[in-house]
Order: C-alpha cells, then sequence, then structure tokens
C-alpha cells in the first residue's frame, strides 16, 4: 500500500532534533497519538491513529511503521489495525513480558455517535460519548508480539467495578500498560463515571483503575480507583514504578496542573490525588522511567483550565522520583489554534529518546502531521 514514503532522520548525541514525520492530508488528513514498542531484535515499531474529519471519526485506522537502525530510517506506513464494523481502534497498547518471548496487546473498540457531513470533510457535531460505546479486548503474543491471538473480551463491567452508562454500560479507554518488578502487570483505564457524571446536564466526569493480574495476563482483578475533584476528572494517567510495589502516577484534568497520585501497593489503593507542581492545561501528558532512574515527562507547559493552548511542548526531568521537577526545556512552540499535543515516547538501549508528536494545524480542512523528535538525557540535562 502506498500511503507516505518517510525521509530518513538523524540523531546527534547531546542535540534536540526535530523532523516532520508524515503530513496531514497523506493517506487521512490526521495523523494522532504514536505509540511505540521494541523488539528483541531491536526493531521499533511506531503505529499511531490516521482518520479523516474529527478524532473520533468512523474511519479511523492505525497505521504503522518500523525502524532497524534505532528510530533513523522507517519502512512505508501500512496499516496495522482496522475495524470500523465493531468500532475503530483508538487505543492501542502493548507489552513484553520479561524473560519470556511473551507479549500481551490491550486495545479498545469504541463506536462513537458523531455526525459527519463528508462532502464538507467536517464534522457536524463532535461525538456524544454518552451515546457512544466501548469495548475492551485483550490479545497475546508468543514471539515477543510479532503476531498476537484473536484475543477475548475484557468484561467492561469488571473495569468500571459494575457501574453502568445508560445504554452503552461503557465508555472508556486503557492510559497505561506496565509490569512491574514483583512480576504483576497493571492496565491502568479511564472510564467515563455513572456515578459522577450526567448526561442531562451534559457533564462528564471520568475515574481512574488499575486491572491487575498476576499471571501474565490471563487472569484479572479490578485494583483502586483513582479519583479527583476537579471538572472531567482523571483522564489519560500516566504510571511509573519507583521502587518495588510503588507507583507513581500523573494525570490529566482541569485544574490548571497536572494532577498526581501514588500507590505503595502495586496498585491494590492509590492515596488522594493532589495538583502537581506542572501547570498544564487539560492536555495529555506522558512520562517515562528513564534508564538512568530519573522520570521524563513531556507535556504542554502552560497553565489553563480549558484545552488551550497546547504549546509548548516541554520536557522535564525528576531525579527524585517525582517529589520535584527540574527547569524544563522547550522541544517545540506553535502559535494561535495551532496544537502540538496526543505524543509518545520511548527510550532506546543506546539512551536516545524518540518522541512521536501530533502537530494540528489549524488549516482549512483541518489537518495534524506527525513530527518527531529525538534526543537524549544530556540534551536534558544542557
Amino acid at each position: 500500500m502506498n500511503i507516505a514514503r518517510i525521509a530518513p532522520l538523524a540523531y546527534t548525541p547531546g542535540r534536540l532534533e526535530y523532523f516532520s514525520f508524515i503530513r496531514g492530508g497523506i493517506g487521512a488528513d490526521y495523523h494522532q497519538e504514536p505509540c511505540f514498542y521494541t523488539l528483541n531484535n531491536g526493531e521499533v515499531v511506531m503505529h499511531w491513529g490516521a482518520y479523516d474529519f474529527d478524532e473520533c471519526s468512523p474511519n479511523m485506522v492505525r497505521l504503522y511503521s518500523v525502524s532497524r537502525d534505532n528510530g533513523l530510517t522507517w519502512s512505508d506506513p501500512q496499516v496495522y489495525m482496522a475495524d470500523q464494523p465493531g468500532g475503530v481502534p483508538y487505543s492501542v497498547m502493548m507489552l513484553k513480558l520479561r524473560a519470556t518471548e511473551k507479549a500481551l496487546m490491550v486495545h479498545t473498540r469504541t463506536r462513537h455517535h458523531i455526525e459527519i457531513d463528508g462532502e464538507r470533510r467536517v464534522a457536524v457535531a463532535g461525538s456524544d460519548y454518552f451515546k457512544s460505546q466501548t469495548r475492551v479486548f485483550i490479545r497475546r503474543s508468543i514471539d515477543q508480539g510479532r503476531t498476537y491471538d484473536h484475543g477475548e473480551e475484557l468484561p467492561c463491567l469488571a473495569i468500571s467495578g459494575g457501574k453502568r452508562l445508560p445504554g452503552v454500560d461503557f465508555y472508556g479507554a486503557p492510559n497505561e500498560l506496565l509490569q512491574l518488578q514483583s512480576g504483576r502487570i497493571l492496565a491502568a483505564f479511564s472510564f467515563m463515571d455513572p456515578a459522577r457524571s450526567s448526561a442531562e446536564r451534559k457533564e462528564q466526569h471520568f475515574t481512574g483503575v488499575g486491572m491487575l493480574s498476576d499471571d501474565e495476563g490471563r487472569t484479572w482483578r479490578r485494583g483502586g480507583e483513582i479519583t479527583v475533584d476537579t471538572p472531567r476528572g482523571v483522564m489519560e494517567m500516566q504510571i511509573v514504578e519507583i521502587a518495588p510495589d510503588r507507583l507513581f502516577c500523573l494525570f490529566r484534568t482541569k485544574g490548571g496542573y497536572l494532577y498526581q497520585t501514588v500507590s505503595g501497593d502495586g496498585g491494590e489503593t492509590w492515596s488522594g490525588s493532589v495538583s502537581s507542581s506542572l501547570p498544564a492545561p487539560e492536555s495529555m501528558a506522558r512520562m517515562i522511567r528513564l534508564r538512568s532512574g530519573n522520570l521524563l515527562v513531556v507535556w504542554n507547559h502552560v497553565s489553563s483550565l480549558t484545552q488551550v493552548p497546547r504549546y509548548p511542548l516541554a520536557a522535564t526531568l525528576s531525579v527524585d522520583g517525582g517529589r520535584t521537577w527540574r527547569e524544563p526545556r522547550i522541544i517545540a512552540n506553535e502559535t494561535g489554534t495551532n496544537q502540538l499535543s496526543n505524543h509518545g515516547m520511548i527510550q532506546l538501549e543506546d539512551g536516545r529518546i524518540l518522541l512521536g508528536i501530533s502537530h494540528y494545524r489549524d488549516t482549512r480542512p483541518m489537518a495534524s502531521d506527525l513530527d518527531m523528535a529525538i534526543f537524549d538525557e544530556q540534551w536534558l540535562q544542557a
């Protein structure tokens, strides 16, 4: 399939390199939310959502590209996953299990309630989440994630704790998939909580929860909930293990800052959510634990009670498990109604960090490029 030819990128130790990876309008109007995965042979896989009209469009597919040289050259994008009749594959997360050839995939199929004008190439009305339905699936691999079985459905009411949205039962998404030092697997979800939301008042409120597995994903049970009283609640959680069974979580909400919580028992329970020191709009942040043990957060470094502005895109380090954060470094900036957001990142074995960025351009029709930044901890510490 001839979607695009990706130009070669570059990495210079100690420097930030920034590139346009694929432009909006090539293959799809929008390219959004890149995710990374590595195989044991060193191959890096990046997959992302591609769609027209709106991020909840019924024609979304997942594209993927592969690099065999640590992110410098990439294969032509191809379709990785598509299932429009069953719901779009909006959220797809993969995890290699330590010391095995096994891998897990958690993904959703969501049927959005949205109105599209195909001739004008616009969404007439955004998705009504109260009328949109999400199903969650677990798939397994025995070859490091090269191939997966057909999977099985994870009952959504097990995630919500039995709470049902009228008419659709469940709307939500996986936010994080990680394996703890103990071997436990944590799949973190945010879901629209019927006990805290109101369709009549059009008030959405999300609750976070971790699904826990102590047998490599064969069975799952519900861990503790993460809640917050800010508008819209807990969204897009980022979780790292900073010590055995001690978890640190940052998440998006409408409080003008990223909020945080911790667990000291591997996700069984969580502390009360409080504001972090990182100012933010209602926008996604990404956090990973680097090979050095330091924490890296990339987010929109500006305080706002709305979803804008989504720039600048900045990076900051914590050397003390999230208690304090260093002066941020700017990765990219924008103006007006353009956006730099919905990003994903990974650190490779040689220390370089790959950061895929959704770069929204307020043109007509609207479009979103996929950009790529490559840097390392040396640049972050400079």
